[in-house]
C-alpha cells in the first residue's frame, strides 16, 4: 500500500501536465497574430516566441501531441498497474477476489473511468476554457517553454510533421492559411460580437462592415454617371469669362467642387473649388486645380489613397479609351461608410420611391447603380465590366434600345421601362413577378 499514494500523486501530476499542453494548444490557436505583433512591439516577454510557434504551427502541434501522448500513455500505465491495489477494499466488500480475473477487469474499468473523468475536467475542459478566456497572456507566458521543448523533441517533431504533410498531400488537402489570420467574414463576425457585448456601438459596427467591403466596390458602382455630371464649360483654361461661368453654374447647382471641361465634355481642364474664387481674388491663387483620374474598374480601397495623396475631393472616371465615364467624390465614398447623405441625388431617388409607393410599386431612375439597387431593394443583379447601372443591365438583356412598356424579367423581378429620354432609359418600374396576374 505504500506505493499507492505515490502512484496517485504521479497520475494527478500527469493529468495537470496534460492540461498544460492542452491549454497552450488552444491559446496559441485562438490568439491573433496581430495581437502578438502588437505585444512584440510593446516588448512583452514571450510574444516573439509565440509568433515563432505560430509561424511553425505544424511543428508546434507535433510537439504538443508528443507531450499529450506520452503523458496519457504513462498515466494509463501507472493507473492500470495500481488499479487492483486501489480498488481492493471495494472489491472485497462486494465479495469479489481482487486478484481474480473478474476483479482485475473491474479494477481496470474503474481506474479508467476515474482517470478519464479527472483528465477531461482538469486536463482538457478547464485548461481549454482558461485558454479561450486569456489566449494572449497564456500563449506569451508558456511560449518560451514550448519553444525550448520543441528543440529537445525536434527529431520526433520532424518525423511527425513530415509524416503529416505527406498524408495531407496524398489526400490532396491544400495547405491551410496561417494561424491567427482572419478572413473578412470572420472579421465581420468579430465586429458583431463586439456589438453584442457592448464594447462598440452599432454605428461603429456598420462602418467597420462597410469598410471591409471597399476592396470589392468599384468606382462605377457608386459614381455619378457622365450625363448627370454638373460641370463648368469653358473654351480653354484662359477663358476670360471663367469666373462668371463658375458662378453661373454654382447658382444653378450649389456644389463646392466642379469639373471644368470643354463644351462637349470630352476634355477635362481641371477642377475648381468655389472657395478658390475668393483666394484668387485676394492673393492671385491659381483658379483651376489639376484633375485626378480613376480608371473604370478600380476599387475604392485603391482609389481612396490616391485621392488623399493628391488632396482632391473628386476624381474623373474614364474608360479604357480615356473617355469620361463619370465622376466620383469623397462624399460618395463616405456614404459607403456612414450611409446616404442628404443631397440632390438622394432627394431625387426619394421622390421616385414615393411615386412608386403611391401605386404599390417602386420607380427608380435607369441610371441607378447596381450597387444602390442592392442596398435599397436587396435586388442583386449580375455585375460585369460592361455595365454598372440598371439601364445598362436592361440594354444588355434586351439586346436593343427598348421602348416604353418593354420589360425584362430576372428571377422574381420584372423591370418595366416607363419613361425614355431619347435613347436613354430614364425611369424603370420594379414589379414582383408574383404580383403579375396570369394571362387568362
Amino acid at each position: 500500500m505504500s506505493s499507492l499514494p505515490l502512484a496517485l500523486t504521479v497520475i494527478v501530476f500527469l493529468i495537470l501536465v496534460n492540461g498544460f499542453f492542452a491549454c497552450m494548444e488552444i491559446a496559441l490557436v485562438t490568439v491573433s497574430s496581430a495581437r502578438l505583433r502588437r505585444m512584440e512591439h510593446e516588448n512583452k516577454p514571450g510574444a516573439a516566441a509565440a509568433l515563432f510557434l505560430q509561424k511553425h504551427i505544424d511543428e508546434f502541434f507535433a510537439t504538443v501531441q508528443i507531450g499529450i501522448t506520452l503523458v496519457g500513455t504513462l498515466s494509463a500505465a501507472i493507473g492500470g498497474d495500481s488499479a487492483v491495489e486501489l480498488f481492493a477494499p471495494v472489491l472485497e466488500y462486494a465479495g469479489i477476489a481482487p486478484y481474480s480475473t473478474g476483479g482485475r477487469v473491474l479494477s481496470v474499468v474503474g481506474i479508467t473511468i476515474c482517470i478519464a473523468y479527472v483528465s477531461l475536467v482538469f486536463g482538457e475542459l478547464v485548461p481549454k476554457s482558461l485558454a479561450r478566456r486569456y489566449p494572449g497572456t497564456i500563449s506569451t507566458s508558456l511560449a518560451a517553454f514550448f519553444k525550448a521543448f520543441s528543440k529537445v523533441a525536434s527529431p520526433a517533431v520532424t518525423i511527425l510533421s513530415a509524416s503529416t504533410r505527406v498524408v495531407l498531400k496524398v489526400m490532396r488537402i491544400p495547405e491551410s492559411r496561417k494561424a491567427g489570420m482572419l478572413t473578412t467574414e470572420e472579421f465581420r463576425v468579430m465586429a458583431s460580437e463586439l456589438v453584442e457585448t457592448g464594447q462598440i456601438p452599432e454605428t461603429v459596427h456598420d462602418i467597420i462592415v462597410q469598410a471591409s467591403r471597399l476592396a470589392k466596390t468599384r468606382v462605377e458602382d457608386i459614381m455619378v454617371p457622365r450625363h448627370r455630371i454638373v460641370r463648368v464649360e469653358i473654351d480653354s483654361p484662359e477663358d476670360p469669362n471663367i469666373r462668371k461661368k463658375i458662378l453661373a453654374t454654382y447658382e444653378k447647382q450649389p456644389f463646392t467642387n466642379f469639373p471644368v471641361t470643354d463644351p462637349r465634355g470630352e476634355q477635362v481642364f481641371g477642377v475648381v473649388n468655389v472657395k478658390d474664387l475668393l483666394l484668387e481674388a485676394r492673393v492671385g491663387a491659381r483658379l483651376l486645380r489639376p484633375a485626378t483620374f480613376a480608371a473604370r474598374g478600380v476599387t475604392l480601397d485603391r482609389l481612396l489613397p490616391t485621392m488623399q495623396k493628391h488632396q482632391t475631393q473628386m476624381s474623373v472616371v474614364v474608360d479604357e479609351h480615356g473617355t469620361i465615364d463619370g465622376l466620383i467624390t469623397l462624399e460618395d465614398i463616405l456614404e459607403e461608410f456612414v450611409g446616404e447623405i442628404e443631397s440632390d441625388r438622394s432627394i431625387r431617388v426619394a421622390s421616385l420611391l414615393e411615386r412608386g409607393r403611391s401605386r404599390g410599386e417602386p420607380f427608380v431612375e435607369g441610371t441607378i447603380s447596381l450597387h444602390e439597387l442592392r442596398e435599397l431593394f436587396s435586388i442583386a443583379l449580375p455585375q460585369t465590366t460592361d455595365y454598372s447601372t440598371l439601364a445598362g443591365f436592361l440594354l444588355q438583356e434586351a439586346g436593343k434600345i427598348p421602348s416604353v412598356g418593354d420589360y425584362v424579367d430576372y428571377k422574381q423581378w420584372r423591370f418595366e421601362v416607363v419613361e425614355m429620354k431619347g435613347n436613354r432609359i430614364k425611369t424603370v418600374r420594379i414589379i414582383s413577378r408574383e404580383d403579375i396576374p396570369e394571362p387568362s
